[in-house]
Protein backbone atom coordinates (compact mmCIF):
# COMPACT_ATOMS: atom_id res chain seq x y z
CA UNK A 1 0.00 0.00 0.00
CA UNK A 2 0.95 3.61 -0.98
CA UNK A 3 3.19 2.25 -3.87
CA UNK A 4 3.19 5.11 -6.87
CA UNK A 5 0.77 4.55 -9.76
CA UNK A 6 3.24 3.65 -12.89
CA UNK A 7 3.57 5.47 -15.51
CA UNK A 8 2.94 4.96 -19.16
CA UNK A 9 6.41 4.82 -20.30
CA UNK A 10 6.60 1.87 -17.45
CA UNK A 11 3.18 -0.43 -18.21
CA UNK A 12 4.46 0.08 -22.18
CA UNK A 13 8.14 -1.32 -21.31
CA UNK A 14 6.23 -4.33 -19.04
CA UNK A 15 3.04 -4.84 -21.07
CA UNK A 16 4.17 -4.31 -24.83
CA UNK A 17 8.06 -4.80 -25.08
CA UNK A 18 8.07 -7.24 -22.31
CA UNK A 19 5.29 -9.62 -23.74
CA UNK A 20 6.53 -9.50 -27.15
CA UNK A 21 9.70 -11.41 -26.08
CA UNK A 22 7.64 -13.96 -24.85
CA UNK A 23 6.51 -17.45 -26.76
CA UNK A 24 2.42 -16.77 -25.88
CA UNK A 25 2.47 -13.41 -26.47
CA UNK A 26 5.17 -13.45 -29.75
CA UNK A 27 1.77 -12.22 -32.03
CA UNK A 28 2.23 -9.23 -30.39
CA UNK A 29 4.61 -8.11 -32.81
CA UNK A 30 2.61 -8.34 -35.80
CA UNK A 31 0.10 -5.64 -34.36
CA UNK A 32 1.17 -1.84 -34.33
CA UNK A 33 2.05 -0.54 -31.42
CA UNK A 34 -0.25 2.75 -31.73
CA UNK A 35 -3.40 0.55 -30.42
CA UNK A 36 -1.73 -1.28 -27.89
CA UNK A 37 -0.57 2.14 -26.50
CA UNK A 38 -4.15 3.36 -27.02
CA UNK A 39 -5.26 0.16 -24.55
CA UNK A 40 -2.96 0.95 -22.17
CA UNK A 41 -4.16 4.85 -21.95
CA UNK A 42 -7.59 3.87 -21.62
CA UNK A 43 -6.70 1.66 -19.16
CA UNK A 44 -4.97 4.24 -17.16
CA UNK A 45 -7.73 6.61 -17.75
CA UNK A 46 -11.06 4.46 -16.49
CA UNK A 47 -9.83 4.60 -12.39
CA UNK A 48 -9.71 8.36 -12.20
CA UNK A 49 -12.72 8.99 -14.56
CA UNK A 50 -14.76 7.02 -12.31
CA UNK A 51 -13.60 8.06 -8.94
CA UNK A 52 -13.83 11.69 -10.23
CA UNK A 53 -17.31 11.05 -11.92
CA UNK A 54 -19.09 8.89 -9.28
CA UNK A 55 -17.51 9.06 -6.17
CA UNK A 56 -16.26 12.81 -6.35
CA UNK A 57 -18.87 14.80 -8.42
CA UNK A 58 -15.66 16.11 -10.33
CA UNK A 59 -16.59 15.10 -13.55
CA UNK A 60 -19.37 16.76 -16.22
CA UNK A 61 -21.90 14.61 -17.65
CA UNK A 62 -23.56 11.44 -16.61
CA UNK A 63 -21.98 9.04 -13.58
CA UNK A 64 -19.95 6.33 -15.41
CA UNK A 65 -20.10 2.76 -14.06
CA UNK A 66 -16.92 0.62 -12.24
CA UNK A 67 -14.03 -0.18 -15.35
CA UNK A 68 -14.48 -3.85 -16.09
CA UNK A 69 -12.91 -6.44 -18.07
CA UNK A 70 -13.36 -7.11 -22.08
CA UNK A 71 -15.31 -10.38 -21.92
CA UNK A 72 -13.44 -12.58 -25.30
CA UNK A 73 -16.06 -11.41 -28.31
CA UNK A 74 -15.74 -12.17 -31.92
CA UNK A 75 -15.15 -8.25 -32.79
CA UNK A 76 -11.83 -6.77 -32.55
CA UNK A 77 -11.12 -2.92 -32.27
CA UNK A 78 -7.95 -0.91 -32.33
CA UNK A 79 -7.63 3.28 -32.41
CA UNK A 80 -5.12 4.35 -34.92
CA UNK A 81 -3.73 8.15 -34.58
CA UNK A 82 -3.46 10.19 -37.49
CA UNK A 83 -0.05 8.82 -38.62
CA UNK A 84 -1.39 4.90 -38.38
CA UNK A 85 -3.62 5.69 -41.49
CA UNK A 86 -4.16 7.16 -44.76
CA UNK A 87 -7.62 7.83 -46.32
CA UNK A 88 -8.04 7.45 -50.27
CA UNK A 89 -11.50 7.87 -52.29
CA UNK A 90 -12.58 4.43 -51.52
CA UNK A 91 -10.28 2.91 -48.97
CA UNK A 92 -8.69 3.27 -45.74
CA UNK A 93 -4.80 2.09 -45.63
CA UNK A 94 -4.34 1.02 -41.97
CA UNK A 95 -0.90 0.52 -40.49
CA UNK A 96 -0.01 -4.14 -40.19
CA UNK A 97 -3.86 -3.95 -41.77
CA UNK A 98 -3.93 -3.24 -44.72
CA UNK A 99 -6.92 -1.61 -47.37
CA UNK A 100 -10.12 -1.69 -45.86
CA UNK A 101 -12.49 -0.58 -49.05
CA UNK A 102 -14.88 1.91 -47.64
CA UNK A 103 -18.52 2.49 -48.36
CA UNK A 104 -18.86 5.81 -47.24
CA UNK A 105 -21.84 7.01 -45.35
CA UNK A 106 -21.12 10.80 -45.83
CA UNK A 107 -18.58 13.27 -46.24
CA UNK A 108 -15.65 14.26 -43.12
CA UNK A 109 -16.44 18.08 -42.41
CA UNK A 110 -12.03 17.63 -41.65
CA UNK A 111 -9.10 15.66 -41.97
CA UNK A 112 -9.80 13.38 -38.87
CA UNK A 113 -7.49 12.72 -36.03
CA UNK A 114 -8.10 9.75 -35.47
CA UNK A 115 -10.25 6.26 -36.25
CA UNK A 116 -11.04 3.31 -34.88
CA UNK A 117 -11.15 0.05 -36.60
CA UNK A 118 -13.82 -2.71 -35.82
CA UNK A 119 -13.75 -5.67 -37.22
CA UNK A 120 -16.39 -8.60 -36.68
CA UNK A 121 -16.03 -12.31 -38.37
CA UNK A 122 -16.68 -10.43 -41.74
CA UNK A 123 -16.91 -6.81 -41.94
CA UNK A 124 -15.04 -4.05 -41.02
CA UNK A 125 -16.40 -0.65 -39.63
CA UNK A 126 -14.41 2.70 -39.49
CA UNK A 127 -15.12 5.65 -37.22
CA UNK A 128 -13.63 8.72 -37.60
CA UNK A 129 -12.65 11.70 -34.90
CA UNK A 130 -13.19 14.96 -36.70
CA UNK A 131 -12.97 18.71 -35.18
CA UNK A 132 -15.77 20.97 -36.47
CA UNK A 133 -16.78 24.45 -35.71
CA UNK A 134 -19.96 24.35 -33.44
CA UNK A 135 -22.43 25.99 -35.25
CA UNK A 136 -25.07 28.66 -33.62
CA UNK A 137 -28.45 27.82 -33.63
CA UNK A 138 -31.39 29.64 -33.95
CA UNK A 139 -33.29 31.10 -30.85
CA UNK A 140 -36.07 29.50 -30.84
CA UNK A 141 -38.60 28.44 -27.46
CA UNK A 142 -40.48 24.66 -27.38
CA UNK A 143 -42.62 23.33 -24.99
CA UNK A 144 -43.95 19.94 -24.68
CA UNK A 145 -46.97 18.19 -23.91
CA UNK A 146 -46.81 14.76 -22.17
CA UNK A 147 -50.08 13.00 -23.64
CA UNK A 148 -49.34 9.46 -22.44
CA UNK A 149 -46.71 6.55 -23.23
CA UNK A 150 -47.62 6.74 -27.03
CA UNK A 151 -48.15 9.72 -27.77
CA UNK A 152 -45.75 12.61 -27.01
CA UNK A 153 -46.79 16.61 -28.86
CA UNK A 154 -44.69 19.38 -29.68
CA UNK A 155 -45.17 22.98 -30.71
CA UNK A 156 -42.68 25.04 -32.15
CA UNK A 157 -42.72 29.24 -31.31
CA UNK A 158 -40.28 31.33 -33.12
CA UNK A 159 -39.57 34.42 -32.57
Amino acid sequence: MGEKKPTNGKLEKLFITQAKKTDERQWLSEILNIPLQQSLNDLNQAPPNFFKSSCLGERKGKAIKPPKFKKGKSKQAGRFRKDGFKIYQNKVYATKIGEIKIVWSRELPSQPTSATVIQDSNRSFISFVVEIQPEKLAKTQSVGIDLGRKTFATSRLGK
